[in-house]
Protein backbone atom coordinates (compact mmCIF):
# COMPACT_ATOMS: atom_id res chain seq x y z
CA UNK A 1 0.00 0.00 0.00
CA UNK A 2 1.56 3.60 -1.18
CA UNK A 3 0.88 6.65 1.20
CA UNK A 4 -0.46 9.62 -0.44
CA UNK A 5 2.92 11.41 -0.71
CA UNK A 6 4.36 8.28 -2.33
CA UNK A 7 1.76 8.66 -4.81
CA UNK A 8 2.09 11.79 -5.49
CA UNK A 9 5.63 10.92 -6.03
CA UNK A 10 5.24 8.22 -9.10
CA UNK A 11 2.45 10.17 -10.60
CA UNK A 12 4.90 13.25 -11.16
CA UNK A 13 7.60 10.98 -12.92
CA UNK A 14 4.34 9.83 -14.76
CA UNK A 15 3.22 12.95 -16.06
CA UNK A 16 6.59 13.99 -16.97
CA UNK A 17 7.50 10.80 -18.71
CA UNK A 18 3.93 11.18 -20.51
CA UNK A 19 5.02 14.77 -21.66
CA UNK A 20 7.99 13.70 -23.05
CA UNK A 21 6.50 11.22 -25.16
CA UNK A 22 3.16 13.12 -26.55
CA UNK A 23 5.44 16.27 -27.82
CA UNK A 24 7.98 13.68 -29.39
CA UNK A 25 5.02 12.19 -31.24
CA UNK A 26 3.31 15.03 -32.04
CA UNK A 27 7.04 16.82 -33.41
CA UNK A 28 6.97 13.74 -35.40
CA UNK A 29 3.58 13.73 -36.75
CA UNK A 30 3.05 17.66 -37.31
CA UNK A 31 4.61 19.62 -39.69
CA UNK A 32 6.20 22.65 -37.81
CA UNK A 33 4.49 26.16 -38.37
CA UNK A 34 6.98 28.76 -39.67
CA UNK A 35 6.52 31.20 -37.00
CA UNK A 36 8.49 34.53 -36.88
CA UNK A 37 10.08 34.09 -33.30
CA UNK A 38 13.54 34.29 -32.21
CA UNK A 39 15.98 31.34 -33.00
CA UNK A 40 19.47 31.25 -31.76
CA UNK A 41 21.97 31.48 -34.27
CA UNK A 42 23.43 28.31 -35.46
CA UNK A 43 27.43 27.41 -35.59
CA UNK A 44 28.02 26.00 -38.60
CA UNK A 45 31.21 24.68 -37.06
CA UNK A 46 29.84 22.74 -34.61
CA UNK A 47 29.84 19.34 -35.59
CA UNK A 48 26.66 16.92 -35.67
CA UNK A 49 27.18 13.32 -34.10
CA UNK A 50 24.82 10.37 -34.14
CA UNK A 51 23.55 11.26 -30.41
CA UNK A 52 22.88 14.39 -31.11
CA UNK A 53 20.69 13.61 -33.94
CA UNK A 54 18.75 11.45 -31.39
CA UNK A 55 18.65 14.44 -28.91
CA UNK A 56 17.22 16.63 -31.85
CA UNK A 57 14.62 13.47 -32.65
CA UNK A 58 13.20 13.02 -29.10
CA UNK A 59 13.55 16.46 -27.56
CA UNK A 60 13.36 19.02 -30.15
CA UNK A 61 9.72 19.61 -29.78
CA UNK A 62 10.20 21.49 -26.44
CA UNK A 63 12.97 24.20 -27.91
CA UNK A 64 10.39 26.29 -29.02
CA UNK A 65 10.01 29.86 -28.29
CA UNK A 66 10.77 30.79 -25.50
CA UNK A 67 13.31 28.17 -25.13
CA UNK A 68 15.89 29.32 -27.30
CA UNK A 69 15.89 32.65 -25.42
CA UNK A 70 17.47 30.10 -22.77
CA UNK A 71 19.30 28.43 -24.82
CA UNK A 72 21.04 30.75 -26.39
CA UNK A 73 21.96 32.78 -22.85
CA UNK A 74 23.34 29.29 -21.21
CA UNK A 75 25.25 28.94 -24.85
CA UNK A 76 26.41 32.88 -25.40
CA UNK A 77 25.81 34.92 -22.72
CA UNK A 78 23.34 38.22 -22.60
CA UNK A 79 24.75 39.34 -26.30
CA UNK A 80 21.05 41.06 -27.73
CA UNK A 81 19.12 43.89 -25.83
CA UNK A 82 16.22 41.52 -26.45
CA UNK A 83 17.77 38.86 -24.15
CA UNK A 84 17.59 40.79 -21.03
CA UNK A 85 13.76 40.12 -20.60
CA UNK A 86 15.34 36.39 -19.68
CA UNK A 87 16.38 35.87 -15.91
CA UNK A 88 19.96 34.29 -15.51
CA UNK A 89 19.36 31.51 -13.10
CA UNK A 90 18.26 28.91 -15.22
CA UNK A 91 20.32 29.02 -17.80
CA UNK A 92 23.08 29.38 -15.70
CA UNK A 93 22.09 26.32 -14.16
CA UNK A 94 22.14 24.86 -17.57
CA UNK A 95 25.18 26.15 -18.46
CA UNK A 96 27.00 24.49 -15.04
CA UNK A 97 24.76 21.03 -15.70
CA UNK A 98 25.46 20.65 -19.73
CA UNK A 99 29.74 21.28 -18.65
CA UNK A 100 29.26 18.32 -16.45
CA UNK A 101 28.00 16.15 -19.38
CA UNK A 102 30.61 13.55 -21.56
CA UNK A 103 32.15 14.56 -24.98
CA UNK A 104 29.84 13.05 -26.63
CA UNK A 105 27.58 15.03 -27.40
CA UNK A 106 28.09 18.86 -28.52
CA UNK A 107 27.07 21.70 -26.93
CA UNK A 108 23.66 22.54 -28.10
CA UNK A 109 22.80 18.98 -27.30
CA UNK A 110 24.27 18.83 -23.55
CA UNK A 111 22.57 22.01 -22.78
CA UNK A 112 19.01 20.63 -24.07
CA UNK A 113 19.75 17.46 -22.25
CA UNK A 114 20.74 19.62 -19.15
CA UNK A 115 17.98 22.07 -19.17
CA UNK A 116 15.15 18.95 -19.48
CA UNK A 117 16.76 16.69 -16.70
CA UNK A 118 16.97 19.83 -14.38
CA UNK A 119 13.63 19.84 -14.81
CA UNK A 120 12.56 16.93 -14.47
CA UNK A 121 14.24 16.69 -10.96
CA UNK A 122 12.61 19.96 -10.05
CA UNK A 123 9.56 18.70 -11.11
CA UNK A 124 8.81 15.77 -9.16
CA UNK A 125 10.69 17.67 -5.41
CA UNK A 126 8.22 20.61 -6.43
CA UNK A 127 4.81 18.16 -6.78
CA UNK A 128 6.40 16.84 -3.45
CA UNK A 129 6.61 20.39 -1.80
CA UNK A 130 2.87 21.42 -3.01
CA UNK A 131 2.20 18.81 -1.19
CA UNK A 132 3.81 19.58 2.17
CA UNK A 133 2.41 23.10 1.85
CA UNK A 134 -1.51 22.32 1.31
CA UNK A 135 -1.25 19.83 3.99
CA UNK A 136 -0.04 22.33 6.60
CA UNK A 137 -3.07 25.10 5.31
CA UNK A 138 -5.65 22.95 5.11
CA UNK A 139 -4.44 20.34 7.29
CA UNK A 140 -6.30 17.40 5.08
CA UNK A 141 -4.78 14.47 3.24
CA UNK A 142 -7.46 14.22 0.45
CA UNK A 143 -6.87 18.20 -0.28
CA UNK A 144 -3.24 18.21 -0.48
CA UNK A 145 -3.02 14.89 -2.31
CA UNK A 146 -5.27 15.66 -5.06
CA UNK A 147 -3.85 19.49 -5.25
CA UNK A 148 -0.50 17.82 -5.96
CA UNK A 149 -1.78 15.09 -8.42
CA UNK A 150 -3.94 18.06 -10.01
CA UNK A 151 -0.60 20.25 -10.54
CA UNK A 152 0.96 17.11 -12.53
CA UNK A 153 -1.68 17.57 -15.24
CA UNK A 154 -1.74 21.43 -15.02
CA UNK A 155 -2.98 23.31 -17.92
CA UNK A 156 0.76 24.66 -18.72
CA UNK A 157 1.85 21.34 -18.24
CA UNK A 158 4.60 21.58 -21.07
CA UNK A 159 6.30 24.39 -20.06
CA UNK A 160 6.96 22.51 -16.96
CA UNK A 161 9.34 20.46 -19.42
CA UNK A 162 10.08 22.69 -22.15
CA UNK A 163 13.08 24.56 -21.31
CA UNK A 164 11.37 27.03 -19.87
CA UNK A 165 11.75 28.35 -16.06
CA UNK A 166 8.15 27.43 -14.83
CA UNK A 167 9.64 24.37 -12.93
CA UNK A 168 12.08 26.05 -11.33
CA UNK A 169 10.58 29.33 -10.36
CA UNK A 170 7.23 27.53 -8.97
CA UNK A 171 10.44 25.12 -7.03
CA UNK A 172 12.15 28.19 -5.52
CA UNK A 173 8.38 30.05 -4.87
CA UNK A 174 6.48 26.79 -3.99
CA UNK A 175 9.33 26.06 -1.07
CA UNK A 176 9.70 29.71 -0.31
CA UNK A 177 5.96 29.74 1.06
CA UNK A 178 6.61 26.07 2.62
CA UNK A 179 9.46 28.00 4.88
CA UNK A 180 7.59 30.93 5.71
CA UNK A 181 4.95 29.36 6.59
CA UNK A 182 7.71 27.17 8.91
CA UNK A 183 9.38 30.01 9.96
CA UNK A 184 12.45 29.40 8.85
CA UNK A 185 14.69 32.22 9.31
CA UNK A 186 16.79 30.95 6.49
CA UNK A 187 13.48 31.97 3.88
CA UNK A 188 15.56 34.02 2.34
CA UNK A 189 18.02 31.44 -0.24
CA UNK A 190 14.75 30.37 -1.99
CA UNK A 191 13.20 33.93 -2.12
CA UNK A 192 16.46 35.66 -3.41
CA UNK A 193 16.78 32.81 -6.07
CA UNK A 194 13.32 33.08 -7.15
CA UNK A 195 14.01 36.93 -7.88
CA UNK A 196 17.35 35.56 -10.20
CA UNK A 197 14.31 33.59 -11.99
CA UNK A 198 11.43 35.12 -12.83
CA UNK A 199 10.35 39.30 -11.74
CA UNK A 200 7.51 37.99 -10.56
CA UNK A 201 9.71 36.98 -7.58
CA UNK A 202 9.70 39.94 -5.95
CA UNK A 203 6.41 39.44 -4.71
CA UNK A 204 7.71 36.55 -3.05
CA UNK A 205 8.89 38.93 -0.24
CA UNK A 206 5.49 39.09 1.12
CA UNK A 207 4.99 35.58 2.73
CA UNK A 208 7.87 35.82 5.60
CA UNK A 209 7.08 39.49 6.28
CA UNK A 210 3.43 38.33 6.21
CA UNK A 211 4.64 35.28 8.91
CA UNK A 212 6.54 37.44 10.79
CA UNK A 213 3.75 40.66 11.02
CA UNK A 214 1.60 37.94 12.34
CA UNK A 215 4.05 36.68 14.74
CA UNK A 216 4.53 40.51 16.19
CA UNK A 217 0.52 40.78 16.32
CA UNK A 218 -0.51 37.25 17.96
CA UNK A 219 2.37 36.69 20.11
CA UNK A 220 5.31 39.64 20.82
CA UNK A 221 2.89 42.50 21.18
CA UNK A 222 0.28 41.02 23.30
CA UNK A 223 3.11 39.39 25.35
CA UNK A 224 4.53 43.10 25.60
CA UNK A 225 1.13 44.70 26.51
CA UNK A 226 1.01 41.41 29.44
CA UNK A 227 4.91 42.29 30.83
CA UNK A 228 3.89 45.86 30.95
CA UNK A 229 1.17 45.73 32.86
CA UNK A 230 2.33 43.45 34.79
CA UNK A 231 5.62 44.51 35.53
CA UNK A 232 5.21 48.52 34.36
CA UNK A 233 7.53 49.59 37.80
CA UNK A 234 10.04 47.63 36.29
CA UNK A 235 11.25 49.59 33.26
CA UNK A 236 14.52 47.02 32.51
CA UNK A 237 11.98 44.46 31.85
CA UNK A 238 9.79 46.28 29.89
CA UNK A 239 12.83 47.70 27.83
CA UNK A 240 14.06 43.46 27.75
CA UNK A 241 10.80 43.23 26.04
CA UNK A 242 10.48 45.75 23.55
CA UNK A 243 13.72 44.92 22.13
CA UNK A 244 12.44 41.40 21.05
CA UNK A 245 9.88 43.53 19.28
CA UNK A 246 12.61 45.30 17.05
CA UNK A 247 14.42 42.39 16.87
CA UNK A 248 11.54 40.64 14.98
CA UNK A 249 10.79 44.16 12.96
CA UNK A 250 14.62 44.22 12.04
CA UNK A 251 14.51 40.41 11.12
CA UNK A 252 11.84 41.33 8.54
CA UNK A 253 13.54 44.20 7.12
CA UNK A 254 16.69 42.36 6.82
CA UNK A 255 15.61 39.61 5.21
CA UNK A 256 13.83 41.63 2.51
CA UNK A 257 16.63 43.54 2.02
CA UNK A 258 19.06 40.84 1.67
CA UNK A 259 16.53 38.61 -0.50
CA UNK A 260 16.27 41.70 -2.99
CA UNK A 261 20.47 41.90 -3.39
CA UNK A 262 20.77 39.49 -5.88
CA UNK A 263 18.22 40.93 -8.26
CA UNK A 264 19.88 44.22 -7.82
CA UNK A 265 23.24 42.86 -8.12
CA UNK A 266 21.79 41.68 -11.25
CA UNK A 267 20.75 45.28 -12.21
CA UNK A 268 24.11 46.51 -12.07
CA UNK A 269 25.45 43.07 -14.08
CA UNK A 270 23.12 44.22 -17.28
CA UNK A 271 24.31 47.85 -16.37
CA UNK A 272 27.76 47.69 -16.76
CA UNK A 273 27.38 45.12 -19.38
CA UNK A 274 25.62 47.41 -21.89
CA UNK A 275 26.43 51.01 -20.60
CA UNK A 276 29.57 50.51 -19.70
CA UNK A 277 31.59 47.87 -22.30
CA UNK A 278 33.63 48.96 -24.72
CA UNK A 279 33.21 49.03 -28.42
CA UNK A 280 36.29 46.25 -28.83
CA UNK A 281 34.31 43.44 -27.17
CA UNK A 282 34.72 40.21 -29.07
CA UNK A 283 31.50 37.81 -30.20
CA UNK A 284 31.15 35.22 -32.29
CA UNK A 285 30.81 35.73 -35.63
CA UNK A 286 27.28 33.98 -36.49
CA UNK A 287 26.41 35.46 -33.34
CA UNK A 288 26.86 39.21 -34.63
CA UNK A 289 25.61 37.51 -38.22
CA UNK A 290 22.63 36.99 -36.54
CA UNK A 291 22.22 40.25 -35.06
CA UNK A 292 22.64 41.98 -38.43
CA UNK A 293 20.55 39.88 -40.48
CA UNK A 294 17.23 40.60 -37.72
CA UNK A 295 18.39 44.30 -36.48
CA UNK A 296 19.16 42.95 -33.04
CA UNK A 297 21.34 45.57 -30.56
CA UNK A 298 23.89 43.93 -29.25
CA UNK A 299 26.75 45.61 -26.04
CA UNK A 300 29.82 47.50 -27.46
CA UNK A 301 28.16 48.74 -30.53
CA UNK A 302 25.11 50.80 -30.09
CA UNK A 303 23.82 53.10 -27.12
CA UNK A 304 20.86 52.29 -25.08
CA UNK A 305 17.61 54.30 -24.16
CA UNK A 306 17.45 52.85 -20.81
CA UNK A 307 21.00 53.46 -19.42
CA UNK A 308 19.99 57.48 -19.10
CA UNK A 309 17.29 56.51 -17.15
CA UNK A 310 17.48 57.28 -13.13
CA UNK A 311 16.78 54.39 -12.52
CA UNK A 312 18.15 52.31 -15.05
CA UNK A 313 16.69 48.89 -15.14
CA UNK A 314 16.35 47.14 -18.09
CA UNK A 315 13.54 44.22 -17.46
CA UNK A 316 10.21 46.96 -17.92
CA UNK A 317 12.44 48.84 -21.28
CA UNK A 318 13.23 45.55 -22.98
CA UNK A 319 8.95 44.35 -22.06
CA UNK A 320 7.66 47.54 -23.71
CA UNK A 321 10.04 48.00 -26.40
CA UNK A 322 9.71 44.47 -27.95
CA UNK A 323 6.88 42.66 -26.74
CA UNK A 324 4.38 45.48 -25.83
CA UNK A 325 3.73 45.09 -22.74
CA UNK A 326 2.30 47.83 -20.89
CA UNK A 327 -1.15 48.96 -18.57
CA UNK A 328 -4.10 47.52 -21.13
CA UNK A 329 -2.02 47.20 -24.21
CA UNK A 330 -3.37 43.92 -25.40
CA UNK A 331 -6.89 44.88 -25.30
CA UNK A 332 -7.44 44.31 -29.17
CA UNK A 333 -9.73 42.90 -31.25
CA UNK A 334 -7.60 40.73 -32.99
CA UNK A 335 -6.22 39.25 -29.30
CA UNK A 336 -9.44 37.54 -28.56
CA UNK A 337 -8.51 34.08 -28.92
CA UNK A 338 -5.54 34.84 -26.70
CA UNK A 339 -8.33 36.02 -23.78
CA UNK A 340 -10.28 32.62 -24.62
CA UNK A 341 -7.31 30.60 -23.77
CA UNK A 342 -6.38 32.73 -20.53
CA UNK A 343 -10.41 32.61 -19.43
CA UNK A 344 -10.71 29.41 -17.77
CA UNK A 345 -7.36 29.98 -15.51
CA UNK A 346 -8.50 33.48 -14.75
CA UNK A 347 -12.07 32.52 -14.09
CA UNK A 348 -11.39 29.57 -11.65
CA UNK A 349 -8.87 32.24 -9.96
CA UNK A 350 -11.76 34.42 -9.77
CA UNK A 351 -14.33 32.58 -8.00
CA UNK A 352 -11.69 31.24 -5.46
CA UNK A 353 -10.68 34.51 -4.42
CA UNK A 354 -14.11 35.92 -4.35
CA UNK A 355 -15.12 32.62 -2.37
CA UNK A 356 -12.83 33.17 0.25
CA UNK A 357 -14.04 36.69 0.93
CA UNK A 358 -17.24 35.97 1.02
CA UNK A 359 -17.05 32.99 3.30
CA UNK A 360 -14.93 35.02 5.59
CA UNK A 361 -17.04 38.47 5.29
CA UNK A 362 -17.70 38.56 8.64
CA UNK A 363 -14.23 38.04 10.27
CA UNK A 364 -13.35 41.36 8.18
CA UNK A 365 -12.62 43.84 10.81
CA UNK A 366 -11.32 41.45 12.87
CA UNK A 367 -7.50 40.90 13.97
CA UNK A 368 -8.16 37.31 13.68
CA UNK A 369 -8.95 37.53 9.44
CA UNK A 370 -5.76 39.43 8.72
CA UNK A 371 -3.37 36.98 11.40
CA UNK A 372 -4.87 33.88 9.35
CA UNK A 373 -5.23 32.03 12.51
CA UNK A 374 -9.17 31.28 13.68
CA UNK A 375 -9.68 30.77 17.51
CA UNK A 376 -12.18 27.58 16.22
CA UNK A 377 -12.90 26.54 12.32
CA UNK A 378 -16.18 25.74 11.53
CA UNK A 379 -17.31 22.60 10.00
CA UNK A 380 -19.09 24.42 6.97
CA UNK A 381 -16.50 26.40 6.36
CA UNK A 382 -14.69 25.29 2.66
CA UNK A 383 -11.61 27.82 2.78
CA UNK A 384 -8.99 27.74 6.18
CA UNK A 385 -8.37 31.10 7.38
CA UNK A 386 -4.27 30.27 7.11
CA UNK A 387 -5.28 31.11 3.39
CA UNK A 388 -5.63 34.34 3.54
CA UNK A 389 -2.03 35.70 2.88
CA UNK A 390 -1.98 33.33 -0.82
CA UNK A 391 -5.02 34.61 -1.95
CA UNK A 392 -3.95 38.13 -1.60
CA UNK A 393 -0.64 36.64 -3.71
CA UNK A 394 -3.04 35.40 -5.96
CA UNK A 395 -5.29 38.27 -6.10
CA UNK A 396 -2.68 40.67 -7.12
CA UNK A 397 -1.21 38.02 -9.72
CA UNK A 398 -4.45 37.69 -11.41
CA UNK A 399 -5.05 41.53 -11.84
CA UNK A 400 -2.06 42.52 -12.76
CA UNK A 401 -2.40 39.70 -15.65
CA UNK A 402 -5.38 40.94 -17.02
CA UNK A 403 -3.96 44.45 -17.13
CA UNK A 404 -0.83 44.32 -17.93
CA UNK A 405 0.69 40.82 -19.27
CA UNK A 406 0.14 39.19 -22.85
CA UNK A 407 -3.34 37.44 -21.98
CA UNK A 408 -2.52 33.98 -22.98
CA UNK A 409 0.68 33.97 -20.73
CA UNK A 410 -1.24 33.89 -17.59
CA UNK A 411 -1.79 30.42 -17.44
CA UNK A 412 1.54 29.65 -16.99
CA UNK A 413 2.23 32.65 -14.61
CA UNK A 414 -0.49 31.55 -12.75
CA UNK A 415 0.64 27.89 -12.86
CA UNK A 416 3.90 28.68 -11.86
CA UNK A 417 3.28 31.03 -9.22
CA UNK A 418 0.41 29.94 -6.81
CA UNK A 419 -1.02 27.39 -5.75
CA UNK A 420 -4.27 28.74 -5.40
CA UNK A 421 -5.02 27.23 -8.92
CA UNK A 422 -4.52 23.86 -7.37
CA UNK A 423 -6.39 24.06 -3.80
CA UNK A 424 -9.53 25.56 -5.56
CA UNK A 425 -9.65 23.09 -8.11
CA UNK A 426 -8.68 19.96 -5.85
CA UNK A 427 -11.78 21.28 -3.51
CA UNK A 428 -14.48 21.51 -6.56
CA UNK A 429 -13.69 17.69 -6.98
CA UNK A 430 -14.70 16.66 -2.80
CA UNK A 431 -17.67 17.16 -1.55
CA UNK A 432 -17.47 20.37 0.54
CA UNK A 433 -18.23 18.50 4.20
CA UNK A 434 -15.31 16.35 3.34
CA UNK A 435 -12.98 19.01 2.51
CA UNK A 436 -13.60 20.87 5.55
CA UNK A 437 -13.21 18.52 8.44
CA UNK A 438 -10.13 19.94 9.20
CA UNK A 439 -8.88 16.21 9.86
CA UNK A 440 -6.42 14.04 7.96
CA UNK A 441 -8.43 11.32 6.29
CA UNK A 442 -6.71 8.09 5.47
CA UNK A 443 -8.77 7.24 2.68
CA UNK A 444 -7.72 9.52 0.04
CA UNK A 445 -7.93 6.90 -2.80
CA UNK A 446 -10.38 4.19 -3.37
CA UNK A 447 -8.65 0.89 -2.10
CA UNK A 448 -7.56 -0.81 -5.29
CA UNK A 449 -5.28 2.68 -6.31
CA UNK A 450 -3.85 2.54 -3.00
CA UNK A 451 -2.35 -0.21 -3.83
CA UNK A 452 -1.17 0.93 -7.45
CA UNK A 453 1.63 3.44 -8.42
CA UNK A 454 0.02 4.69 -11.21
CA UNK A 455 -3.82 4.60 -10.90
CA UNK A 456 -5.13 7.92 -9.53
CA UNK A 457 -8.90 9.20 -8.26
CA UNK A 458 -9.64 10.67 -11.73
CA UNK A 459 -8.39 7.43 -13.88
CA UNK A 460 -10.61 4.96 -12.25
CA UNK A 461 -14.01 7.22 -10.88
CA UNK A 462 -16.60 5.65 -12.39
CA UNK A 463 -19.05 9.01 -12.27
CA UNK A 464 -18.08 12.71 -12.58
CA UNK A 465 -19.77 15.80 -11.18
CA UNK A 466 -20.36 18.47 -13.71
CA UNK A 467 -17.26 20.37 -11.37
CA UNK A 468 -15.20 17.68 -11.89
CA UNK A 469 -15.88 17.06 -15.99
CA UNK A 470 -15.03 21.33 -15.70
CA UNK A 471 -11.66 20.48 -14.15
CA UNK A 472 -10.12 17.26 -15.34
CA UNK A 473 -11.39 17.84 -19.11
CA UNK A 474 -9.61 21.80 -18.54
CA UNK A 475 -6.52 20.12 -17.28
CA UNK A 476 -6.05 16.89 -19.37
CA UNK A 477 -6.97 18.94 -22.43
CA UNK A 478 -4.94 21.86 -21.85
CA UNK A 479 -1.76 19.33 -21.30
CA UNK A 480 -2.18 17.40 -24.56
CA UNK A 481 -3.64 20.01 -26.80
CA UNK A 482 -0.31 22.16 -25.24
CA UNK A 483 2.16 19.63 -26.33
CA UNK A 484 0.79 19.36 -30.10
CA UNK A 485 0.63 23.62 -30.06
CA UNK A 486 4.17 23.90 -28.79
CA UNK A 487 6.06 21.38 -30.06
CA UNK A 488 5.59 22.96 -33.50
CA UNK A 489 5.92 26.13 -32.69
CA UNK A 490 1.56 27.23 -32.93
CA UNK A 491 0.56 29.76 -30.53
CA UNK A 492 -0.20 28.74 -27.41
CA UNK A 493 -0.29 30.00 -23.57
Amino acid sequence: MYTAKHKVYWFAIASRSLILLLQMVFNLLCPDHNADAFRTPIDSTEKQYFFDRLVKFFFEGLTRWDAQYFIHIAKYGYTYENTLAFFPLYPWLVRFVAGLAPPTLNQSSTIILAGIVINFVCFVKLALILYDLTDNVFQNTKVAYRSAILFCINPASVFFSALYTETLFAFLTFYCMLESVNNNPCVFLPLSLSTLVRSNGLVNTGFPAYTWLRSLLVTSIPNYVTEYRLYHSNKRSVLFDFRHIFLSIFQIFTTIFVSLLPFLGLQIHYYALYCKTEANATFPYHVQKYALDNDLLMPGRHEFAWCNNKMPIAYSYVQSKYWNVGFLKYYEFKQIPNFCLALPALYLMLRCILGFFIEHKSKFFTLEFYTGIAKKRKSNERYPLAMFVFVVHAAFLTLFCILFVHIQVSTRLLCSATPLLYWYCALLTLEKDEASKGIKEPEFESTENMFSKWKVFFITQQSYTKSEKFVYRYFLGYTVLGCLMFANFYPWT
